[in-house]
């Protein structure tokens, strides 16, 4: 439940985290699931014409050098975090690509100074209201290895997200000069302004041009695919800790039903992207309402219950998202 209270003039005026939530009693949203699955089953790529074989060399085939590898921590949801300085606060938040927009500070993190600029309605992806937020500036936000200074955030409360608390995210808008590599087999992230190379291994890399979101959605993540046979756009969301799909894409499926919160589960999706093909099992079946924008309807939302059998690079610069087994 919301508890709405009327405004104070606090816009502008430097508050250290703990104060300002005593003073703002508000349930906010980050419109992330993360952790609100009651069930614990989780998604599986049970097939694959990707070869089936680890890539312990990623660093040297994608061009990092040493001192661009950080260590990742998984939480017990399977989603991955990052040690983050925000204005000498070390604090750990969850490396998140579906923070559309900056960094996300919880009412659960530890004290740290901010300004509050103003108050904001938070709606989700398919334009249904979600919460209020408090819109903040940080003096400085360092994480695998940048600082960027004078930061724009959010303060929001964690239970609107999470049925665990948490510290917060931070989104792609940190790495829009920069690509990042997740391996949550090797619990390392690698992060380099260096492009791309130019060639590497088909048997092992997959390659996937990314899909413009709509500008309200901020830098997210789309792909164009065939999802049990029909054209579809999927959504990445490292945010997730489990993996969706819509009804309208389960037709003819493998149908386990189960109790709890989300009941029907679906097994041996096939999905083709750029040419190959993964079989999916134990998705949940849920409407998925990622607004307006596209030409062709979202069928898939894959979270990091599939994605951590990837090494996954995101490059935002090039609209490209590189797959590769971590088996």
């Amino acid at each position: 439940m919301i508890k709405r209270r009327a405004p104070r003039p606090w816009a502008g005026r430097s508050v250290p985290l703990s104060l300002s939530l005593s003073l703002f009693s508000v349930a906010v949203g980050l419109n992330r699931p993360s952790f609100a699955a009651a069930q614990t089953i989780k998604a599986a790529v049970v097939s694959t014409t990707l070869e089936a074989a680890s890539r312990p060399q990623w660093p040297q085939d994608l061009g990092y050098q040493q001192n661009q590898l950080y260590p990742l921590i998984l939480a017990a949801s399977g989603c991955p975090f990052a040690d983050v300085d925000i204005s000498g606060v070390k604090v750990s938040l969850m490396l998140d690509s579906g923070t559309a927009r900056g960094f996300v500070i919880t009412t659960h993190a530890p004290s740290i100074p901010h300004l509050i600029e103003g108050r904001d309605e938070e709606f989700n992806a398919d334009g249904s209201h979600r919460g209020e937020s408090f819109r903040i500036r940080v003096e400085t936000v360092s994480i695998l290895g940048k600082t960027f200074r004078n930061v724009a955030g959010t303060l929001s409360d964690w239970r609107m997200s999470s049925s665990e608390p948490f510290n917060g995210t931070v989104g792609l808008e940190f790495f829009l000069d920069r690509r990042l590599t997740l391996d949550y087999r090797s619990l390392r992230v690698g992060v380099t302004a260096s492009l791309l190379p130019e060639k590497l291994d088909p048997r092992y890399y997959l390659s996937l041009d990314l899909v413009e979101p709509p500008k309200s959605q901020g830098h997210i993540l789309y792909t164009r695919a065939r999802v049990n046979g029909r054209e579809a756009i999927i959504y990445f969301d490292t945010g997730y800790n489990v993996s969706f799909i819509d009804p309208a894409f389960a037709e003819g499926l493998a149908r386990i039903e189960r109790p709890g919160k989300f009941k029907v589960f679906r097994e041996r999706v096939p999905l083709e992207l750029g040419g190959r093909t993964f079989i999916l099992d134990e998705l949940r079946e849920s409407p998925i309402r990622r607004g307006d924008g596209f030409d062709r309807p979202v069928a898939l939302v894959l979270g990091s219950d599939v994605l951590s059998r990837f090494i996954v690079t995101i490059d935002i610069r090039a609209m490209t998202i590189i797959l590769a087994l971590a088996l």
